[in-house]
């Protein structure tokens, strides 16, 4: 007995399957035997996705190209047919745990997960401290708020997840406000925060004087008394278990110059200030 002998439909095209009774071997562009089983409908059996090896052969089928070749077989014949064709073809399948896959995460949630561990990931030029995650603090509307503090060249990588072009999900998740952090609107101009939202907290990614990194990259006792590691969304990021470090380093909170419209010009460190009395180190997984 030869299955390439029997009629045959592409995977994709399972939905002509004839309503018979029948043995079916699913194939692969290699002529590898996958499964074999029995159908009292052909086409019932595969026309949804109910099949219980469905989810197995449809994640391959893009690469593999699949066939369903079929015979048509009475019913009172089914059990015997496909045992002969399980003991011949010998496919890989059958009798093999069938696998369970999780649902995927949402696309925004994937996405923070791959810029924490992007932004912890050891560069060049920061071989220690590429970012820091300051802590969390309730905003005006009870939200809960994830502090991270990145350098100035990793700007990029934020703004490029801004603009992902098939990711509707995570482009919807970004946004922007500004602040005046508690200072006079007639004399300075607005700090922009950059947010991205999720249903369950928001991150706010604020670009950090190089001399609060240069410092925790320099100073191996300094990295000891002010950071801890732990895990948000199952990444491990570095965090701040010592808010301290704002008062010692004493970042500069304005720019030297006027702007045009005649307003000085607040810096980030403005904003950390701003927020710190908030501020609340986090010491326990988020997840």
């Amino acid at each position: 007995m030869n299955w390439k002998d029997w009629s045959n439909v592409t995977f994709s095209e399972r939905h002509h399957l004839p309503e018979r009774s029948g043995i079916y071997v699913i194939v692969d562009i290699n002529d590898y035997v996958w499964y074999v089983g029995q159908a009292t409908n052909l086409k019932n059996r595969w026309a949804s996705r109910t099949h219980h090896r469905y989810p197995q052969l449809i994640r391959s089928n893009r690469k593999l190209r699949h066939r369903i070749y079929w015979q048509e077989v009475p019913l009172n014949c089914l059990d015997e047919r496909e045992k002969y064709c399980i003991n011949l073809f010998k496919p890989e399948l059958n009798g093999c745990k069938v696998k369970k896959y999780l649902p995927k995460q949402p696309q925004i949630e994937r996405e923070i997960k791959r810029l924490l561990k992007v932004l912890n990931k050891p560069t060049m030029l920061f071989p220690v401290i590429r970012s820091v995650v300051a802590g969390e603090y309730k905003d005006e509307e009870g939200i809960t708020c994830i502090l991270v503090l990145i350098n100035i060249n990793d700007e990029q990588i934020i703004s490029n997840s801004t603009r992902k072009r098939y990711a509707n999900e995570v482009k919807k998740a970004w946004n922007y406000y500004k602040t005046y952090c508690g200072k006079d609107e007639q004399q300075y101009s607005q700090v922009w925060v950059t947010t991205y939202n999720l249903n369950v907290c928001k991150f706010e990614f604020v670009i950090t004087d190089w001399e609060f990194f240069q410092y925790l990259e320099d100073n191996a006792d300094a990295r000891t008394q002010y950071l801890e590691e732990v895990e948000i969304f199952s990444e491990k990021v570095k965090t701040l278990k010592n808010l301290d470090i704002f008062e010692k380093l004493l970042l500069q909170e304005e720019y030297s110059y006027i702007n045009y419209d005649g307003k000085k010009s607040l810096t980030t460190a403005a904003y950390i200030r701003y927020r710190r009395p908030l501020l609340n180190c986090i010491t326990t997984t988020i997840s």
